[in-house]
């Protein structure tokens, strides 16, 4: 059975009439492909004006890459905003880069959020979300998609306060389990004391035990460097190698599956990962050469991550950390952390203290895994009531 998406499910009452800005990039799209400002001029909407998250409208810009706006809209003659206008990790300053220029807002009736998210914490289209919910005084429709890594296995530290950022905002596990519908009423409700006004258009069909292979929508790359559905499985895991001196991939054809450094022995490491026995995962030596990011034009040696038919009960973020406690323990004079990043994904600085303190010793990493238990289980409390499907 196919999953129809929120914007497969939106009906003519939500948008006939209105004069509307879309919060949307590529990813917006029906089943058969056809863009959400496309489907809401079908619907009787006016499209007024689009927004654009980081990478841009269409998705072409790499990582924290400042987006240029005020181009239009082929399709809708809308202009199209920018909301990624600088790259700055931190929030609150008084011109805030994340926020609609001003201007922007003037004669609409209400947003619409059309985007897909990839289930992880650190990942920046949820906080556009969250600071359009803060700022903008408007009603704010949120087409609902699958999450990707589905919507039961909750995983990794809560984000610790002095720890916010754009990449991370909220206190939430990193595997968080939740659809960007259901994030929004969890975050509004918790975090903004009921502040937006937030209208869901809820999926049908769609369960929380599914991947994204098993929805049968079409994968659009929510952004350049995660082309498959795969790839965000593994994101949640290798995205902690950002947070250190190894490559995660990007400039390859295979970013966050494989990874390594040109210090790297790819069958030494491929040996004492597979010796772990992580569910889900298979790990096999390479080579490779990035074009762009670190090690641009270097040989790396690394590993390639592949996903087995228990990949359902895959421990990502857990497996992520193994990967750093395996660089660390054979590679303890070359490996380096960037600990203000790597602090910054994780939400806390206290994993990574451990692996340091311990050179990725095994019962040091046991012994951090059952501390998350605690966390895990406090946010499974904390999300039941907002729980959609």
């Amino acid at each position: 059975m196919t999953v129809r998406s929120g914007l497969d499910a939106l009906t003519a009452q939500l948008v006939h009439g209105k004069r509307l800005g879309l919060v949307t990039n590529q990813t917006g799209v029906d089943c058969n492909l056809r863009r959400s400002a496309e489907v809401i001029t079908t619907l009787g909407g006016k499209v007024a004006a689009i927004f654009g998250p980081e990478h841009g409208y269409y998705g072409v810009e790499q990582d924290a890459l400042p987006v240029e706006g005020q181009e239009i809209d082929r399709f809708s003659g809308a202009p199209v905003y920018s909301l990624y206008r600088q790259h700055d990790y931190e929030l609150g300053n008084a011109t805030n880069p994340f926020a609609p220029p001003a201007g922007s807002l003037e004669e609409l009736d209400a947003l619409v959020f059309d985007i897909q998210d990839v289930g992880t914490r650190y990942y920046t289209y949820p906080t556009t979300l969250g600071i359009l919910m803060e700022q903008v005084a408007l009603p704010l429709l949120v087409i609902d998609r699958p999450n990707p890594l589905g919507g039961e296995i909750i995983e990794g530290p809560l984000l610790e306060e002095q720890f916010s950022s754009f990449v991370g905002r909220y206190p939430l596990s990193v595997r968080h389990g939740l659809t960007i519908g259901e994030w929004a009423l969890l975050v509004n409700t918790l975090f903004l004391k009921g502040k937006a006004q937030l209208e869901l258009v809820r999926m049908e069909g769609w369960e929380r035990g599914m991947l994204f292979a098993q929805t049968g929508l079409p994968w659009v790359m929510p952004s350049p460097n995660l082309p498959t559905p795969d790839t965000a499985l593994l994101y949640p895991g290798t995205c902690l190698l950002e947070g250190t001196n190894v490559s995660t991939g990007r400039g390859t054809t295979r970013p966050f599956e494989i990874f390594g450094a040109p210090w790297v022995d790819p069958l030494l490491l491929a040996r004492e990962l597979t010796s772990r026995n992580l569910a889900g995962l298979h790990f096999r030596e390479t080579y490779f050469k990035p074009t762009f990011d670190r090690f641009a034009g270097q040989v790396c040696g690394g590993v390639q991550v592949h996903l087995t038919e228990n990949s359902n009960i895959l421990q990502i973020v857990r497996a992520g950390l193994e990967i750093i406690a395996a660089l660390l323990r054979l590679y303890p004079n070359v490996f380096e952390w960037q600990p203000a990043h790597f602090d910054r994904l994780i939400g806390s600085e206290n994993p990574r203290l451990v692996l340091s303190n311990s050179a990725g010793d095994f019962s040091a990493l046991r012994l951090l895994f059952q501390e998350w238990e605690e966390q895990e289980q406090s946010f499974i409390a904390l999300r039941r009531n907002f729980l959609v499907y």
